[in-house]
């Protein structure tokens, strides 16, 4: 089944799920309305094997963090998002000043990462392993997606392709990906 079939399969499903954790949101009960949440199934792998060593490429970061710069960024909502809107996302740079990262994203404890950012947005620890040639290089853009977004067919159709194109465009040839 093709990307396409399996979200127009899944669509009917999501808005089932919808009209019933809608309410749920309204008591904060997040938690039981993502229990019975439908994810989306596909076939195939979505990941590729690197053809040549990790020291030889490029990478990129992507996060669901739901990290923003004060002062740069308009913050995330921080509330799921049901509507057919694309989720936007936020650059990151390798040299972004730390102290100014806000997180917008309620879904998670927020402990670890306030503690030290690269739980969940490791751009020292890349930035490391590119220094010490670990890895060839980093890509100065690391992108941050909020990740309360139940409605895939946006992030998938209009999203993704964003991203895709911004990391090609910046001659990224793996992704580290990592969720919150």
């Amino acid at each position: 089944m093709s990307d396409a079939a399996a979200l127009a399969a899944w669509m009917p499903k999501f808005e089932v799920w919808k009209d019933a954790a809608t309410a749920l949101f309204s008591q904060g009960k997040a938690k039981e309305a993502f229990a019975t949440y439908p994810w989306v199934e596909t076939t195939g792998d979505p990941f590729v094997r690197l053809t040549k060593p990790a020291a030889a490429t490029r990478f990129g970061l992507v996060t669901t963090g739901g990290y923003s710069i004060e002062g740069e960024h308009v913050p995330f909502t921080g509330l799921p998002e049901f509507g057919d809107a694309p989720p936007d996302f936020h650059v990151i740079g390798l040299d972004a000043d730390s102290s100014r990262f806000r997180i917008d994203h309620f879904g998670y404890d927020h402990r670890f990462a306030k503690e030290d950012f690269n739980a969940n947005l490791p751009l020292d620890r890349l930035k490391e392993m590119a220094a010490d040639g670990e890895l060839a290089s980093v890509a100065h853009d690391s992108l941050v997606l909020m990740g309360l977004a139940p409605n895939v067919v946006p992030l998938v159709e209009h999203t993704i392709p964003r991203i895709v194109e911004k990391l090609q465009n910046d001659g990224v040839e793996a992704v580290l990906l990592v969720p919150s």
